[in-house]
């Protein structure tokens, strides 16, 4: 999901991939069962009591989501070798639980040589997923069913935020994960496509389809890569145009994290916790001082209004 900070030359000769193939074809497996699970619990297949069974019922979800994450970690991938910087094959990482994935990392060594190269590296990553993935949100939209609720969604505050536990503890009220309802992440893209594009009305909502679902999930993992924090992508481009000065951009996004611990969901606490623990909110520097060049301000601008399409105020009811 992130490269790391170092880069060098590239080496002439390299090994075949075993581990990074293993781990993408357990991860398609893991994504398959998951997605399987998903399509059974939401009502779009019965239960699959077959091998064959199961790849129809999970596949919509796997391909559709591993396509926008193979998309964004190439991305990364040959911006890098472009910019003749040693990076790994990813490493997808695969989990038994959840959405199947913690999506993947890509390793680099060294230094990366230019504010230019720093820019092409971080961005390149989450524009190819975000291009993947906005037409895969349209034709899953278009696959679901848009149906009527007894109880208005809630885009502004999360059910599993703070405040709303808060509410429901302070008025002897169910708590908001006993509500009967499931909340996927809601990006603002597809917020807006949902009201404007598919006319969903204040009583109604998406009963997403697979494709949909990866197709949200995959906005939702932009959005989190594109924070400006230490070598998440969007702290490679902050430190490209910021350079030192992103320190701070970085300090002020983790606060920003914990605040939406308070209105989205207390999950936020934990992205909270990496960005000051585990990623950190400094940036290795770079070697050439040189500016940008008028072609990567505007890569930046681009990366700046995905993320702003990708944002998700509102994880989702049980992330």
């Amino acid at each position: 999901m992130r490269p790391a900070e170092e880069a060098v030359a590239l080496p002439t000769r390299r090994r075949f991939p075993w581990l990074n193939l293993l781990l993408f074809l357990a991860t398609i497996l893991s994504t398959l069962v998951t997605g399987a699970a998903f399509s059974v619990g939401a009502g779009w297949t019965d239960e699959p009591d077959t091998l064959a069974g199961l790849l129809r019922a999970g596949l919509p979800f796997s391909a559709s989501l591993l396509g926008i994450l193979v998309a964004h970690e190439m991305g990364h991938f040959v911006t890098a070798r472009y910019h003749r910087v040693d990076a790994s094959w990813p490493y997808f990482i695969p989990v038994p639980f959840g959405i199947g994935t913690l999506g993947a990392v890509i390793r680099m060594r060294g230094r990366i040589g230019t504010r230019n190269a720093l820019v092409d590296i971080g961005a390149s990553g989450p524009i190819a997923g975000f291009v993947v993935a906005v037409p895969l949100l349209f034709v899953g939209i278009a696959l679901s069913r848009i149906e009527p609720i007894e109880v208005a969604p809630n885009y502004l505050f999360g059910n599993l935020s703070i405040l709303r536990m808060l509410e429901a503890w302070l008025t002897d009220s169910w708590p908001p994960w006993q509500a009967g309802l499931f909340m996927e992440p809601q990006p603002l893209l597809y917020l807006l496509i949902k009201r404007w594009v598919f006319g969903v009305g204040p009583m109604e909502d998406v009963i997403v389809h697979p494709v949909a679902f990866a197709a949200v999930i995959g906005l939702y993992v932009t959005a989190l890569n594109l924070i400006p924090i230490g070598q998440l992508d969007g702290g490679h481009v902050a430190y490209a145009v910021l350079g030192p000065k992103a320190r701070k951009v970085g300090a002020a996004a983790s606060y920003f994290c914990l605040a939406l611990a308070f209105f989205s969901s207390v999950a936020w606490f934990l992205w909270f916790f990496l960005a000051r623990r585990v990623i950190g909110l400094g940036h290795p520097p770079i070697e050439s001082p040189e500016p940008l060049s008028p072609g990567r301000k505007v890569v930046v601008a681009l990366t700046l209004l995905v993320f702003l399409l990708t944002l998700t105020p509102v994880a989702a009811d049980w992330l």
